[in-house]
């Protein structure tokens, strides 16, 4: 699944071979798929490297959120589609607003949570980082027996949700190593 953002350039990446023709006359363009119309960019392949500029998608209305896209490479006046995916349409950056029922602070909470492409490649021990979000959460002094959940110290203690919150985002968790974490923080409740 490819992911294009709406609120940050995309450029998509990757490694071409081109054997039986001259790489320096090869032709690369990336076509996206819309509801009424497609859209193709055209790139560039240098050293074995293509690489198609994108842009941001925020002009674009009539793109679906899903859909398909495809990379073409024209090489000798023969036609090649090497690679297509799915692609998902997102915003990089959500801005969430929470309201706080303090007497001392009537101002809203905003949280901005920056959304990124996480390469699948980098694994990182989900009880190691379960461990070390419990380990914060203690050290914060948050006092967990008062939770008979994980899920019920969440809703209740806002402190503890940004600690998590931001263990997870700085250290870019997601997909199934978030869902080991959080497994690994509700076995220890």
């Amino acid at each position: 699944m490819f992911k294009l953002y709406t609120d940050k350039n995309n450029t998509f990446k990757c490694k071409v071979t081109v054997e039986g023709a001259s790489e320096k006359t090869a032709v690369a363009r990336l076509i996206i798929e819309g509801e009424s119309h497609n859209l193709m960019f055209d790139g560039k392949i240098k050293e074995g490297v293509c690489e198609v500029n994108i842009g941001k998608f925020k002009n674009f209305d009539n793109f679906k959120s899903k859909g398909n896209i495809k990379l073409e490479v024209i090489a000798d006046d023969t036609y090649f589609t090497p690679w297509s995916s799915n692609y998902t349409l997102e915003q990089a950056k959500v801005v969430t607003v929470e309201m706080i029922d303090d007497k001392t602070s009537a101002k809203p909470l905003v949280e901005v949570t920056d959304v990124s492409y996480i390469n699948d490649t980098i694994k990182v021990s989900s009880d190691i980082n379960g461990e070390k979000i419990y380990k914060k959460l203690v050290s914060e002094n948050i006092d967990l027996t008062k939770y008979p959940t994980l899920d019920v110290l969440l809703k209740k203690d806002i402190k503890a949700k940004r600690i998590v919150k931001s263990y997870i985002t700085e250290n870019k968790i997601s997909g199934k190593a978030l869902e080991s974490t959080l497994r690994y923080l509700v076995e220890k409740f």
